[in-house]
């Protein structure tokens, strides 16, 4: 049988694609589905019993509940989305939660940048190299020691002699008093047995 000569009758899998695209509601390219016919509306007489503007309308004590949904697809065809709005939730009007946030804010700006002014100067490959990997396994606490003792150090200088400055370089000289002790911190957190990070 040559092409031409083929047979118009469909075959087992044609039959097979067809009622598959038939029972997923799938219609060829041009080939609109038919619309079921919309029912009518209950009462074709609403709008003339809709309360006037001029009449005064009884308040209204509660909201209207949602509509039903239909009982059946043949009720009422197409989609049908329901939108039940919640309230809003309510921000934390807290003052203490507010200030706790605001001050653990400004400690990872100070430490962070501190942390990272550190290591753009490479601090951390001087702590690196020069404790954390000799001591091997305890690097992990002498790293916090170190960490402890830019501390202490930083405190010190900033009690004993940052009343000599004026207040306007108070903010960036401890800031810039951090850095030793982000740094020791941020390369210890990185560079020992079993990291943190």
């Amino acid at each position: 049988m040559s092409r031409t000569e083929m047979s118009r009758e469909p075959g087992g899998d044609e039959l097979r694609a067809r009622a598959l695209l038939h029972a997923h509601d799938v219609h060829p390219f041009g080939h609109a589905p038919q619309e079921p016919a919309m029912p009518a509306p209950p009462d074709p007489e609403w709008w003339r019993r809709a309360p006037k503007h001029d009449e005064p309308q009884p308040a209204d004590p509660e909201p209207p509940a949602p509509p039903a949904p239909p009982a059946s697809a043949e009720q009422a065809p197409g989609v049908h989305v329901h939108i039940t709005q919640t309230s809003a939730p309510q921000p934390d009007t807290d003052p203490a939660e507010t200030d706790r946030r605001r001050r653990i804010r400004r400690w990872w700006a100070y430490n962070g940048s501190a942390a990272a002014a550190g290591w753009a100067l490479q601090l951390d490959a001087v702590i690196r190299e020069g404790l954390l990997e000799p001591l091997g396994n305890s690097a992990t606490p002498a790293g916090i020691a170190l960490a402890g003792f830019a501390w202490v150090g930083a405190e010190f200088v900033a009690s004993g002699y940052l009343r000599l400055l004026p207040a306007r370089l108070h903010p960036p000289v401890l800031w810039v008093l951090r850095i030793p002790m982000a740094t020791a911190l941020l390369a210890t957190a990185l560079n020992t047995p079993n990291a943190l990070i």
